[in-house]
This record gives C-alpha cells, structure tokens and sequence, in this order.
C-alpha cells in the first residue's frame, strides 16, 4: 500500500508541475511585455493559450489515450512541456514565443488526462476516492507553486534562467514517470463515457467558470474599491484560492469508508453549494465589501464550501463514466471531457465576471456566483439520477475490492 501511495504522490506531483506552467507567463508578464513590445491584450492570449489547448483537445486526447496507454502520453506531454520551456527561454521573437506557448498547451492536456487515469488504474477501490480527492488539487497547488517559484527565480535570476528552471523541473518530472507502470492499457477501440458522465463534467465546467471569474477579478476588487495595496490583494487572492487543499481533506474525510457511495456524496455536495449560494452574494454586500479582511474570508469561505463538491466529482468520475475495470478506456475519455469543460470554464469565467460586473456591478458578480453554484448542484444531481441505471457489468467494477 505505501508503494502504491508513492506512484499516486508521484502522478500528482506530476500534475502539479504541468499545472505550474499555468501562471509562469503570468508572472513573467512585465519583462516579456519589456521584451517583445507586447501589449496588455497580448499578454492576456498568451497567458490563457495554455488553456486553450484542454478547451480545444480535451475530449479527443482522453478518447485517444484509451487507445495508446497512459504512460506514453505522460511522457509525451512532460517532453512537449520540458521543449517549450526551452524555446520560450530562447525565443527570438513574438511569433516563436506565441507558437511555443500554444504547442504547450497540448503537453499540458496530455499530462492533466494521462496522469489521473493512470491513477485510477493502479489505486485499490477504497482508497480510490482519496486518490482522486488528492488530484482535483493539482491546479491550485500548481498556480501557487509556479507563481512562487517563478517569482523567486526571477528575482534571484532572470525571466530566462527561470524558463529554463522549469525545463529542468520537467526533465525530473520525466524521470518520475519512466519509473511509472504502463497505467492504461492501450485498447483497440475508443469508447464514449455513458451521459452521466457528460453531465457531471460539464457541472465542473460551471465550478471553474465561477471559481476562476471570482479569483481573477477579486485582486480589481480589493484594490479599486477596498483600496488594498497590490501585494495585499496578490496575498488574499493566493489564500482564498489554496482553500481548496482544506476543502480537498474535508472531501477525503468524507469518501473515507465509502469512497463511491453515491448517497453519500449527494448529501454532502447538496448544503454544501447550497451554503455557497447564500453565502456569494455576501462577498460585494456594502456590509462586508468595505473590509479587506471580511472579503476575504467570506470568499474563502465561499470556495471552501463549492471546494468540497470538486473532488467528489473526481472520485465518482470513474463510475458515472460506466466504467467495468480500473483501466477502461471510458475513465480516459471521461477525464478528458473533464480537461475540456475545466480549460474551457476557465476561458469563459474571467470575461464573464468581467461583463456581470460591468453591467450589474460587483454585486452582480456575486449574484452570478451563487447561480453557477446552484446550477453546477443540479447537473451534479441530475448526473446521480442517470447514473442510477447501471447494468451488472458496472457492478463489477467495484464488487471484487469491496468483497476483498
């Protein structure tokens, strides 16, 4: 069990270094906008172009992997993440750097679809819910370690040497999954997850979109209207964002013993975003909005609550999908579509808050949270409904271990 728990810590750190690619554009932003003559809406592509890539090739790289194996994709991905580093260190023009940051997003996709695959096929049954519990926290982990670590780099260095840092964190990275078993077997056929599926995932989508509209626009907030200083608002954003590790230990405690009860989940994800729902609206509200402090907590607080349904989606992922073995093709493909609402929240819910605030003001944005939260309780529900049908080889999916 310990061994297997080291290949898990390992898939996820593996997760967590590619998400840390994420925010290192972010953090290098002012140099490269120095550098290549960039302007502010420049900046902002390339940033998101990681994105775009889960958005774009999410579904069609977990139909994919079902059929090459998860280890070839790992490391495919880690040696598309490793080069791109390289050639965004070196690169000596605009058009170089957006063409490289754009070919990462693909190495991006493969890791973020191949490496909680691979984990559910070699987790044991009860521990599979924690398993997965610990990967939904890979993006914020990653966003906090690759903006800190970046940052740092950068300081002590220069925007090149830190590119390249992540390069060699990438070769490590590339050793660690060698090391890794083949996962997935590669299969002769690519196979749709069943709608229950589709359903649940595209209630994550919903998550992402208010979770990324209330975090990348709260900084504004606390700024413009508290009159918070710039490293103040950076500081309470990260804290609000990194309740997700709390919300994460919350979920295991939750799935530990059960870790695929649906009656269990439903009625923890039910108060829970229903708890968000009244409490979003809080967050702008003239009594609290005036208190950088208050605003935070109420925010984090907020994303504590909608943080616990995340990583029950991850853990019942794998059933929902209809899924017969730990390795069939149909939890690839239903972590890809997972990828592609998740990237494609996160495209959308930046814009979106932007256009509620700008129409509604700040408490519209808040309004516009707690609608998301609700409608992400009602796919996650109507998801357990169809679900409910489930043939006798679903079963025994689940029906070994648990005997065992």
């Amino acid at each position: 069990m310990i061994r297997t728990w080291l290949n898990i810590v390992a898939l996820w750190l593996i997760g967590v270094l590619a998400a840390a690619q994420l925010p290192k554009i972010a953090v290098l932003a002012p140099a490269l906008r120095e550098t290549f003559h960039l302007s502010l809406a420049q900046v902002g592509l390339l940033v998101s172009l990681l994105e775009i890539g889960g958005a774009v090739f999410g579904m069609v790289g977990g139909l994919a992997l079902g059929r090459f194996g998860g280890r070839r994709f790992l490391l495919a991905g880690l040696s598309v993440l490793l080069a791109c580093s390289v050639v965004e260190a070196l690169a000596p023009n605009v058009a170089l750097l957006f063409a490289a940051r754009a070919v990462e997003g693909l190495g991006y996709v493969l890791v973020v679809i191949a490496a909680p695959t691979m984990i559910v096929a070699i987790a044991p049954e009860r521990i599979r819910g924690a398993a997965l519990a610990l990967w939904s926290t890979f993006v914020p982990v990653g966003v906090a370690l690759g903006s800190g670590v970046t940052g740092v780099a950068v300081a002590l260095t220069s925007p090149k040497t830190a590119l390249l840092l992540w390069a060699g964190l990438c070769a490590l990275g590339l050793v660690a999954a060698a090391r890794q078993g083949a996962g997935v077997r590669g299969a002769a056929r690519m196979v749709l997850p069943r709608p229950a599926a589709v359903v649940v995932t595209f209630g994550f989508g919903l998550y992402t979109v208010f979770v990324c509209a209330l975090t990348m626009l709260l900084p504004s907030f606390l700024i413009e209207r508290v009159g918070a200083s710039l490293s103040g608002a950076s500081l309470a954003t990260g804290l609000v964002s990194l309740t997700a590790l709390p919300a994460s230990a919350i979920a295991v405690r939750i799935l530990h013993g059960a870790p695929s009860a649906p009656r269990r989940v439903v009625l923890t994800v039910v108060p829970a975003l229903l708890a968000t729902a009244v409490i979003a609206p809080l967050i702008f509200h003239p009594s609290v909005a005036g208190d950088a402090v208050a605003v935070t907590l109420v925010a984090g607080l907020a994303l504590l609550l909608s943080g616990i349904a995340s990583p029950l989606v991850f853990a019942r992922l794998p059933g929902l999908a209809g899924a017969t073995a730990p390795d069939d093709p149909r939890i690839a493909a239903a972590n890809g579509l997972l990828t592609q609402f998740g990237a494609g929240g996160a495209l959308i819910g930046p814009p979106l808050g932007g256009l509620v605030v700008g129409r509604w003001g700040w408490q519209g944005l808040g309004v516009c949270v707690a609608v998301l939260a609700l409608a992400m309780l009602a796919a996650i529900l109507t998801a357990e409904r169809l679900g409910r049908a489930k043939s006798p080889e679903d079963e025994a999916f689940l029906a070994p271990e648990t005997a065992a």
